[in-house]
């Protein structure tokens, strides 16, 4: 019996990690219309039920299964660059959160010519699920 478990548990062992693996990183992509801005909305975190885990995960690629990042308290302004194919999750870009900057400074509110290209400037970047997002302006 416990033979057949252990069989059993190196079989599923083998065939988990190929379909668990996480996505790919997908970089925030920025500009590529010289009439809007580099990322076109300003949102904010929004308020969180009582009782979760009282943070907005930040994922690599617009998926939960990405790796984590960071973690966003409600509040917490960010500049909305993009959204994902699906249109669950949105592509951010946002300061460090006590480096003094606000999401203005990170080199995205303004057009930026030629095509969208990934975020490298100086903030972080990251995707959020949409639900938690609200849009403060554009």
């Amino acid at each position: 019996m416990k033979h057949a478990a252990l069989v059993a548990a190196l079989a599923w062992a083998l065939v988990v990690p190929a379909e668990a693996k996480a996505p790919v990183a997908r970089p925030v992509m920025v500009g590529g219309d010289s009439e809007l801005d580099a990322c076109p909305s300003l949102g904010a975190i929004i308020p969180l039920r009582k009782g979760g885990d009282g943070f907005v995960a930040v994922r690599a690629a617009p998926s939960v299964k990405a790796r984590m990042l960071d973690k966003l308290k409600p509040g917490r302004e960010l500049m909305l660059c993009e959204d994902s194919p699906d249109g669950k999750w949105v592509g951010v870009v946002y300061p460090e959160p006590f480096g003094g900057a606000g999401p203005g400074d990170c080199g995205v509110s303004s057009p930026q010519e030629g095509p969208a290209r990934p975020y490298d400037g100086v903030c972080l970047s990251g995707w959020v699920f949409k639900a938690y997002v609200t849009v403060i302006a554009g």
